[in-house]
């Protein structure tokens, strides 16, 4: 019987040596094929919640950043677009909607003697604060206004103010900027519910001290009204600053459950008085007026027969209104003349502007100009227009803009 050969330890050693180190080989490349550990696991988990909650604290804060420019006054919050779920958006209305079928046109505006859905006569217009910068123009909405304002503020720039009779069916109105304590005087002569996105600190105290109702984009209860939309003009995307609006859908929407009083008290009356044809013969030619606010600032109204009415330049850009690239008839042209000066101690360079008191003026319709004179007893009354002889003005039927301007400004009629 044949016995296996006995081998000693050397050999024994010889032949455990490539077993063992083919078992090294293969628990090595085991381990690095391996799944990473549960504790490595566990802590990206943890990380990466740890970053969602900072961006979440971050968006909250960014939200209540406040810009601050052109006088110092809190203007305008912004949110970045990409935590903006409303940035680049236009929640206004779709073409050939019809939000309000029983909308009718049997009665007549108090504000331009157009004809409007009867049911809003008795409302409290909307007074709209509009930024009227090179780089924010063109505007939305102002088409539809039925007062445009046009008004100094610091740095010899001018702000508009619009005021609607219903804004309800507009479908964006901006962009919306701040509001001086000037503006708050010429919505309460208006009866009116001022729209802004920021205010002065005199405009502060001038809102608390009337009581009138504000809807400011940046500070309040009802910012919900207000959204950005940088696609405003088409083809244009503007600046998250110059991006602030408002749309008929949203104040549909909102507007009725904040509370204000929505209608004119019943003793409310209206000062203006609309004619068919306003009598013009004793007045100069005006078919093209330049008022100049400021050695920086010039608007400039040419009268178009076709259409009856004055088309307007700021800035030396044509005034168009970029919801339907249109540009603006306005039926009558006013150049209030009032007192205009600095604010004493103010380190950003406001201005004063008078809005109550008696002033001259110009009225410009029809391609004619005839001077006037205005009063307004106090900040609780509106604006009365009168000829020089004590009898009240007559307004064409149409829209309607008011240039306030200093004392001596020089105001062009050719």
């Amino acid at each position: 019987m044949n016995r296996p050969p006995v081998l000693n330890h050397l050999q024994l050693s010889g032949i455990m040596q490539p077993i063992h180190e083919n078992n090294r080989k293969r628990n090595i490349t085991m381990s690095r094929g391996r799944p990473k550990s549960k504790g490595k696991n566990k802590l990206k988990t943890v990380l990466l919640v740890l970053v969602i909650i900072l961006i979440g604290l971050i968006a909250f804060i960014v939200r209540d950043i406040v810009v601050t420019r052109e006088g110092g006054d809190p203007i305008l919050n912004i949110l970045p677009p990409f935590l903006d779920p409303g940035a680049g958006s236009t929640p206004g209305l779709t073409p050939g909607s019809t939000p309000d079928p029983d909308r009718n046109l049997d009665g007549i505006s108090p504000l331009s003697g157009l004809p409007m859905d009867e049911r809003f006569i008795r409302n409290r217009p909307l007074a709209v604060v509009i930024n009227c910068m090179p780089e924010a123009l063109p505007a939305n909405g102002i088409s539809e206004a039925d007062i445009l304002y046009e008004y100094p503020v610091e740095g010899g720039w001018t702000r508009m103010l619009a005021i609607f009779q219903d804004a309800s069916q507009v479908e964006l109105i901006g962009s919306i900027r701040s509001a001086r304590h000037y503006t708050v005087q010429i919505a309460e002569s208006h009866d009116a519910i001022l729209v802004c996105a920021g205010r002065s600190p005199q405009a502060q105290t001038e809102m608390a001290s009337l009581g009138i109702p504000v809807l400011n984009e940046v500070e309040g209860p009802h910012r919900d009204i207000f959204f950005r939309d940088r696609n405003r003009v088409p083809g244009n995307r503007v600046s998250l600053l110059h991006s602030v609006v408002i749309s008929g859908e949203r104040i549909r929407e909102f507007l009725p459950g904040y509370g204000f009083r929505l209608e004119h008290t019943s003793d409310y009356k209206h000062s203006l008085n609309f004619v068919e044809n306003v009598n013009m013969q004793r007045g100069e030619n005006a078919t093209e007026v330049a008022v100049r606010f400021s050695g920086a600032k010039t608007t400039t109204f040419f009268y178009d027969t076709a259409a009856g009415g004055y088309h307007v330049r700021q800035s030396n850009t044509d005034f168009v209104d970029a919801n339907n690239n249109s540009r603006p008839v306005f039926t009558n042209v006013l150049v209030l003349r009032t007192s205009v000066s600095d604010i004493p101690g103010d380190t950003s360079g406001r201005v004063n502007v008078e809005t109550t008191g008696r002033g001259t003026g110009h009225f410009v319709n029809g391609g004619k100009v005839i001077e006037i004179s205005w009063i307004r007893t106090d900040l609780s009354s509106p604006f009365v227009y009168t000829l020089l002889d004590g009898t009240a003005l007559d307004f064409g039927i149409g829209r309607t803009y008011i240039c306030i301007v200093p004392t001596n400004a020089r105001v062009d009629f050719g």
